[in-house]
């Protein structure tokens, strides 16, 4: 439906990387920070790098050899390689080598010790190459891609009390207006957000919403006077499953 809604294996783990990011901006020591920006670069390679296999075929098994893997299926595809030598991608190769260093070729212990800014340009340097890959290929870059901001959680630290306001535009106080409510998850309840005129599309107003909340949410629903015309569920961290 929109960004905000994780219907994509890909967005699952993008959004876990940007849970994980936050986490090690917020982290109270450097053996947490640590913890976290490591999570943070190994999640975003792997949101990336299945994006990757999606665009070129799941037979082209990219994790060892990326480099070489990658050339060689965009070679079948008929897709023009990345010039690894400069630029983006060459930043890209130093996220792979640094992902590497976490998981299979520790020198010391002070690789274990990345800073916060490890994590803010693994976020940045994938995303950008997850949008030049979809480029690359002739297909729509993914609007998740675009998401930068961990949703709340509404079971974790510091989530303890929320104000819910209706927006009631002009010609939205009538009884049959268009009425968009939300049903947010940590209460449980129905909160109706918006009363608008009578005929206003709410599709354009659902998608704004939902790209823009900071609140985990599990469900929208329209309705014209007091009936239920639409409801639409809606996949976000901190939902229960």
């Amino acid at each position: 439906m929109t960004t905000r809604s994780v219907d994509w294996p890909h967005y699952h783990l993008w959004t876990d990387a940007l849970h994980a990011r936050r986490l090690a901006q917020d982290a109270a020591n450097e053996w947490d920070r640590g913890a976290y920006v490591r999570w943070t670069v190994n999640l975003a390679w792997t949101a990336f790098e299945t994006a990757c296999e999606s665009l070129v075929g799941p037979e082209a098994h990219l994790g060892n050899r990326f480099k070489g893997n990658l050339d060689e299926a965009l070679d079948r595809c008929g897709f023009e390689r990345p010039n690894w030598g400069s630029g983006l991608w060459q930043e890209v190769t130093k996220v792979y080598e640094r992902r590497k260093s976490f998981t299979h070729a520790i020198q010391d212990q002070t690789t274990l010790f990345p800073d916060r800014t490890v994590a803010d340009d693994a976020i940045r340097l994938l995303r950008l190459a997850t949008k030049d890959m979809y480029g690359r290929v002739g297909r729509a870059e993914p609007k998740w891609v675009e998401d930068d901001d961990d949703i709340y959680d509404p079971s974790g630290p510091g989530f303890h009390m929320y104000a819910i306001a209706t927006v009631i535009s002009p010609g939205g106080d009538v009884p049959d207006a268009v009425r968009i409510a939300v049903v947010l998850t940590a209460d449980g309840k129905e909160h109706v957000i918006r009363s608008e005129p009578p005929g206003t599309d709410p599709e354009p107003l659902i998608e704004e919403l939902l790209a823009s909340t900071r609140m985990a949410i599990s469900a929208v629903r329209i309705y014209q006077s007091d009936e239920l015309i639409r409801e639409d569920l809606v996949n976000m961290r901190g939902n229960p499953l």
